[in-house]
């Protein structure tokens, strides 16, 4: 009598190699496809300027040893303050209302006069002229407390005013500062 051999000697062990080709095929189309969409972030970049970083070598020098201003700088600076806004240049001395309240206040529901902050900016624009070395430049500062829209829109007023139909370039050169003391 013939027995049947015995399945537990000759058991085949399950293939353990992972295949990697399904993973491989997504990749293949997931890659092209983040890099089409990568062009995209670049469309709601902020353009800014930083204020330079003073060196420790101008530090150490001493205030001899630092060069002399040669021309005029209008050095146009916007506070962004809960109070409003104020407004600070070699043109204008720094503009408040009576009893210390800012150039441009905040109305009583709370909303900032960014149209009230171009017109200024325009009345300055105007009254510096071609006269300084930085004619386009502003430095805006603002309170921790600010919101990021509020300081993205008062970026945007300092840019550009519109009247009658046409836009006006007014300080395209926007460079944010440091906090307020």
């Amino acid at each position: 009598m013939a027995f049947r051999p015995s399945l537990r000697r000759h058991s085949k062990e399950p293939n353990t190699e992972l295949n990697l080709n399904p993973l491989l095929d997504v990749m293949t189309v997931l890659i092209p496809l983040l890099l089409a969409n990568s062009q995209f972030a670049k469309i709601g970049v902020i353009e800014l300027n930083l204020p330079p970083a003073a060196g420790a070598a101008n530090i150490a020098q001493g205030v001899s040893g630092l060069p002399k201003e040669t021309s005029r700088h209008l050095d146009l600076v916007v506070t962004i303050t809960d109070k409003g806004f104020y407004i600070a240049s070699a043109v204008t001395a720094p503009e408040e209302m009576p009893g210390g309240g800012p150039a441009i206040p905040v109305n009583t529901n709370g909303e900032y006069d960014l149209p009230g902050l171009s017109q200024k900016l325009f009345e300055i624009k105007q009254k510096a002229g071609t006269n300084f070395a930085d004619p386009e430049a502003v430095v805006i500062q603002a309170e921790p407390s600010i919101s990021y829209q509020i300081l993205v829109s008062t970026m945007d007023a300092a840019r550009g005013l519109r009247i009658d139909g046409k836009t006006v370039t007014l300080f395209p050169n926007v460079a944010l500062s440091a906090g307020i003391l």
